[in-house]
């Protein structure tokens, strides 16, 4: 199979469940065999797909008579020849039809019919207009930049238009590959001399001291044997047991739990164990850091990374921290509640998260957010750390519930995160200081932490 069978294969599939788009393509690319170039353009396809499908739709519906049909396999296609169409500069016109008119096999007659739809929207895009941003800015935004109406409407509504567009357009780019320096092994310096040495785009985190950024992996170079090779480095590179692979925004999180040389840490929802990591190397190994999760099959994750990582000083434990006892925390430092979110503060990188969220599970997520907080603020000690994060923009995953449980629990007082984080800017700062980091505004994915101290 090639590049765009692949892709196709995998679209499909995204169809029939909301399993996460990286999950699809892994599983794939181990059924099928394919070089890098291959593997780069299946991809890019995949994830253009679902990041612009809303758009694709809208475009394709000017050229497809409504009262076709379109079945799953069919629309898969045509978004698949659309996007390569108005997406994709580096693929002839002509190249993009004619390949993705093969996918139709021996049906000469579907062939015929993608055939004509392809070629009207390469002869009619550049007359389509948007809805007036102006009358219909949630039809405009909806189209224009490939969300949810109900998303897109939610975000006017608690943000504003202007930020919402800004928003929208900056989880549409690709996200640079962000490393974290494994400080127990190497530092950062050293790691980022060795990457400029090997011709990567690298530059040092400003926000984060261990943080490292590459971009521009492969535009830099069109023989596809360097790219090839560079791929095969950059595998090598996140399989090393001197770099994890994180957003810069979230390695904040540990920062502000380890302000006082903790002896014990808990981590409520470690798994797979990016902060976890994070907060061992941070503790150089020394102390404890309870890793807790309800899943035992990504705690098992976790136990492989700190293996890779050298992290020793973790001990896991599978428990619902939403419903177990937790008297255990009164012997903690500092507690971590990374709590199970939405998740659309990283969609640059999960762009299927836009699709597969609904209002009702925003719902439920708010009832898990707070169960947690409740379950484990009895428990903690005084003068005791905890920190709540996420990683979506939501205020009613994030301030709203903060403000809830400070009025339920008045023995806890917010700490201003500035004062342990000096490299981020003030607009990373909410007025009620809490850390809040957009795409849009700070190059790294939508982060948010309060950090509270129990007073009494």
């Amino acid at each position: 199979m090639n590049a765009r069978e692949i892709a196709l294969s995998c679209l499909i599939e995204l169809t029939k469940n909301k399993d996460p788009i990286s999950s699809v393509i892994d599983k794939t690319f181990v059924r099928y065999k394919l070089d890098a170039q291959e593997r780069r353009l299946a991809n890019t396809l995949v994830y253009g797909v679902v990041r612009w499908k809303q758009q694709l739709d809208w475009v394709l519906e000017h050229f497809v008579n409504p009262k076709f049909r379109l079945d799953t396999f069919h629309r898969s296609i045509l978004r698949l020849g659309a996007y390569q169409l108005l997406h994709l500069d580096g693929i002839p016109a002509y190249a993009a039809i004619y390949e993705t008119v093969k996918l139709a096999k021996k049906n000469k007659k579907t062939k015929g019919f993608i055939n004509a739809v392809l070629r009207s929207v390469q002869r009619g895009k550049a007359e389509l207009s948007y809805p007036s941003l102006d009358t219909h800015p949630i039809e405009h935004i909806s189209y224009s930049q490939s969300y949810p109406k109900w998303l897109v409407k939610r975000w006017i509504q608690t943000r504003g238009l202007t930020w919402t567009m800004a928003f929208c357009k900056a989880s549409n780019q690709i996200a640079p590959l962000s490393l974290r320096t494994n400080s127990l092994v190497t530092n950062r310096d050293k790691l980022y001399e060795e990457l400029i040495a090997q011709g990567y785009s690298a530059k040092k985190s400003t926000y984060c001291p261990d943080g490292i950024v590459i971009e521009n992996l492969f535009t830099n170079s069109t023989d596809d044997k360097a790219n090839q090779n560079r791929q095969n480095n950059i595998q090598d590179i996140i399989n090393r047991d001197d770099v994890y692979v994180q957003d810069e925004s979230a390695m904040l999180i540990p920062i502000l739990l380890l302000t006082d040389s903790p002896n014990l840490v808990v981590d409520l929802c470690a798994a797979p164990g990016g902060k976890t990591t994070h907060i061992g190397c941070l503790m150089k190994n020394l102390g404890k850091v309870l890793a807790c999760d309800i899943s035992d099959e990504k705690l098992g994750m976790l136990d492989d990374n700190c293996k890779r990582l050298g992290v020793n000083n973790v001990e896991t434990r599978q428990i619902d921290s939403t419903k177990s006892d937790l008297s255990f925390l009164s012997d903690a430092d500092a507690v971590l509640i990374d709590a199970p979110c939405s998740g659309f503060g990283t969609i640059r990188r999960h762009p299927d998260i836009r699709w597969n969220k609904t209002k009702d599970q925003l719902n439920a997520l708010n009832k898990l957010q707070y169960s947690l907080l409740e379950n484990a603020a009895p428990h903690i000690r005084m003068g005791g750390i905890l920190v709540y994060s996420t990683c979506t923009i939501e205020k009613a995953e994030n301030e709203d519930i903060i403000k809830r449980f400070l009025k339920n629990y008045p023995m806890f007082k917010v700490q201003h995160v500035s004062r342990f984080l000096p490299d981020v800017p003030q607009s990373g700062f909410t007025q009620d200081g809490f850390l809040q980091t957009f795409p849009h505004e700070h190059g790294v994915d939508g982060t948010f932490a309060a950090r509270l101290v129990r007073i009494s």
